[in-house]
């Protein structure tokens, strides 16, 4: 077919431009997951209600900074920060100066604290970007207060790190006062400290001895910087844990993290009105029939007691279902459990559908989350693999497609 030259553009065949069209309709479906069946559904509405039942446990003094470290632990950091700050969050947390910038290149402009710290390098970024950073050093104090004078800026609030126990990060509560000192001297001029922060490492342990001693700690660290003049307008403490379980560390403000996408180390670590976020489901790719004796998958861990069919879901550890989950986890189907069978391979699990013979290929698959009255949390997930609720969410992989 010729082409039609006019004096501004060549004008494409009809044929051509359908087929330009299918093939970007094909890309962005690619692109956005829509071509495998398998999903992570994040619930946004969960998410707004975690918050609000978190901010009113905590009371109208106490703030709630909302966690949105590793994407949202899983959830997707950009939509989860939206949510949770249209809910009433005072503020958010990041880990990495990097994914304070994806925030802020999102347009999401409340305060953004960056809890891992300063690489050097970094402190241009941190002020030209707004974002407050964690800091625990003299080092962290000089590059910052540069940084500010270079780019003529208003001074930059940070937050003070105390290390009362956790053995991470922070300064000693024996080195408070010299830090102190040296903040308040003309080098610091840059910053003004509007926070003090530490972090309970076992506010989460079923028998918690070690919390009642960090907020001792804490709060002499409070007195000694009072005494030298500091009265930071935020003290913070409390992360999911702690914000359930000592309603005396809630101070100014509480940093929950894991809570807000509806989960906990243990349900009793669950306040009323918590509900998890995020839901993963599939479809059934093939059913095999198969007599007893089959053995099963990888190594052949499983081998079956009788004549079985077999269910295979495009799902594996490369999606963040974790293989050592092999032989103990279920998945729903058509409301009922179903046991995994032989070992999780990288892009396909094996499941027991001999139960429900009526089931075939395309069946619905929840992998977490709910169908009918069944329901499945990133809890059991942990328990099957060995491992806490955090590696769950956060380890559902990109190839995972989100929707929100």
């Amino acid at each position: 077919m010729r082409r039609v030259l006019s004096s501004r553009r060549m004008v494409e065949p009809a044929n051509d431009r359908r087929t330009h069209t299918r093939r970007v309709g094909e890309r962005r479906r690619a692109q956005s997951g829509q071509l495998r069946p398998t999903y992570a559904a994040i619930d946004h509405q969960a998410l707004a209600n975690n918050l609000r039942a978190i901010a009113k446990h905590v009371g109208s003094n106490t703030r709630v900074l909302a966690v949105v470290k590793a994407n949202g632990y899983g959830h997707g950091a950009v939509e989860v920060a939206r949510t949770f700050v249209d809910a009433g969050a005072w503020g958010l947390a990041v880990s990495l100066v990097e994914e304070g910038v994806e925030l802020r290149e999102a347009g999401v402009h409340t305060p953004i604290l960056v809890l891992g710290g300063l690489p050097p390098g970094a402190e241009d970024v941190v002020v030209h970007r707004g974002l407050t950073p964690v800091v625990w050093t003299r080092e962290h104090l000089k590059l910052l207060s540069a940084a500010v004078f270079r780019a003529g800026a208003p001074r930059l609030p940070i937050h003070i790190m105390i290390d009362t126990g956790m053995s991470r990060v922070g300064v000693l509560p024996t080195k408070v006062a010299e830090l102190a000192d040296w903040l308040g001297r003309h080098e610091a001029r840059g910053v003004h400290l509007e926070g003090v922060m530490t972090h309970f490492a076992c506010a989460d342990e079923v028998d918690d001895s070690v919390s009642p001693g960090q907020l001792q700690l804490f709060n002499d660290v409070l007195d000694t910087l009072a005494a030298r003049g500091f009265q930071p307008q935020l003290r913070h403490a409390c992360n999911s844990a702690g914000t359930v379980r000592l309603p005396g560390a809630h101070f100014d403000m509480v940093r929950p993290g894991l809570m807000l996408y509806g989960t906990a180390a243990r349900r009793e670590l669950l306040l009323p009105g918590i509900h998890p976020a995020m839901g993963v489901h599939s479809r059934v790719l093939s059913v095999r029939e198969v007599p007893a004796g089959t053995k099963v998958s990888y190594g052949h861990r499983t081998t079956l007691t009788r004549p079985s069919r077999i269910g295979v879901v495009p799902v594996g550890y490369a999606d963040g279902y974790p293989r050592r989950m092999s032989t103990q986890a279920h998945v729903l189907v058509r409301g009922h459990r179903c046991k995994v069978l032989g070992n999780i391979t990288m892009d396909m699990t094996m499941i027991d559908l001999t139960d429900l013979p009526g089931a075939r290929e395309g069946e619905r698959v929840t992998l977490m989350g709910s169908q009918g009255r069944q329901r499945l949390e990133a809890i059991d997930l942990a328990n099957w693999a060995g491992v806490i609720p955090y590696e769950i969410l956060c380890g559902i992989s990109k190839r995972v497609p989100r929707r929100h």
